[in-house]
């Protein structure tokens, strides 16, 4: 009698993300075009806009600004173009009821604000058309000083940035194209009041940052001031003076904002009207914690890791107080890719992710959370399952 063969048995480590489904989308329309040259794809800021399109902007040898579409039968990322002097996009903007949007950008000779009309991709069955709009300065901003680091209001009509070796905080308006200085920390002051990398900004626009050792700064554009309330965010002992908010995202029903920090990568979250601070934990044993976003359902995910190591996807339940560490990215439909590393988040209409990878060959990250399942319970009819 023939012996019947054993199964084999996969062991794995548990090492790899395997809640929810991780793809990794070229930077092009496969077949049909080519994604910018490597070296020039790193992402830095991504933004969602309404009309359907998610913004991507690179950091290399040339800023590319891309846009993709993935609902409907589009499927794109198209290259829409080299933003001119800059070798980093820092941030967009989306005014409300405008048919353009704006990137703020950096270069060796200083930052500009530029405008674009907004873009999407049209499809005709087996035909498809996805051009090109030119690309306008509105207005250089602080000639000469890099942009480190810059957030939108949430109605897209203002950018809040830290500019300059001393991270000056400025203000810009985005149909004026006014620049105005908010806070030179002068040079007595810069060992306890210099401003750190990384911004956010809540639903009533307040805009938050760290300064040291480990405290957060508010600026209230209808106040017209800097300020620092007593707030600490979460720091290991005796590391204060290294620790600062890398990631920031701001719940658009609560209104909770959430961060993450560097170099030792704790989650907190704060209530911005009640200035209260509460640690959450350290989602995963990286070092920093790079971007945030919120789903479409209140769950906070992000992404932890410096560009020494591979990254690890993580995310906090608010409902339950759950924190986990969710593994390492990885895509295996179609050819199969690993995210080392990543800098931006943004959340799409559909509940998707996405996530901008920071490396020098790059693709734009989608993730696709699972769905809890519905528990058994009782309704008039009988029992459900």
């Amino acid at each position: 009698m023939a012996r019947r063969r054993k199964r084999p048995t996969f062991y794995t480590a548990g090492e790899l993300v395997s809640e929810g489904i991780l793809l990794a989308v070229p930077l092009c329309l496969p077949g049909q075009s080519v994604p910018p040259p490597a070296g020039e794809t790193a992402m830095t800021a991504l933004a969602y806009d309404p009309i359907g399109t998610v913004y991507c902007g690179t950091r290399g040898t040339r800023a590319h600004v891309l846009g993709a579409v993935a609902h409907r039968d589009s499927g794109i990322i198209h290259d829409l173009g080299v933003v001119p002097d800059a070798d980093a996009v820092v941030a967009f903007a989306l005014p409300d009821g405008k048919e353009h949007f704006l990137i703020l950008a950096s270069g060796p000779s200083g930052g500009a604000l530029w405008s674009c009309s907004r873009w999407t991709a049209s499809f005709c069955i087996q035909e498809w058309f996805a051009g090109r709009y030119p690309m306008r300065k509105v207005c250089d901003v602080l000639p000469g000083q890099t942009i480190e680091a810059a957030v939108a209001s949430p109605d897209g009509q203002t950018l809040f940035g830290l500019a300059g070796p001393q991270r000056d905080l400025f203000r810009l308006d985005a149909q004026t194209g006014e620049t105005q200085i908010l806070y030179h920390a002068e040079e007595e002051e810069r060992d306890h009041y210099h401003l750190l990398p990384g911004l956010g900004i809540d639903f009533r626009g307040r805009v938050w940052g760290t300064y040291y050792p480990a405290a957060l700064w508010t600026y209230d554009p209808n106040r017209g001031e800097l300020e620092r309330p007593r707030l600490g965010v979460p720091a290991a002992a005796g590391r204060g003076h290294h620790t600062y908010v890398s990631a920031w995202a701001a719940d658009p029903v609560t209104g909770v904002l959430y961060g993450g920090t560097a170099p030792d990568g704790f989650l907190f979250k704060m209530d911005p009207d009640e200035r209260t601070i509460v640690g959450l934990g350290k989602p995963t044993r990286m070092d920093e914690i790079t971007c945030l976003t919120i789903a479409n359902d209140g769950r906070v995910y992000g992404m932890a890791g410096t560009e020494e190591d591979i990254g690890h996807l993580f995310c906090y339940e608010p409902e339950s107080g759950s924190l986990r560490d969710l593994g390492t990215p990885v895509s295996v439909l179609t050819a199969r890719q690993y995210g080392y590393h990543f800098r931006c988040a943004v959340t799409g209409p559909g509940g998707e992710l996405y996530f901008g990878q920071h490396e020098r060959v790059n693709h734009l990250w989608m993730y696709f959370p699972p769905i809890p399942q519905r528990r058994a319970g009782t309704h008039a009819g009988g029992t459900t399952e």
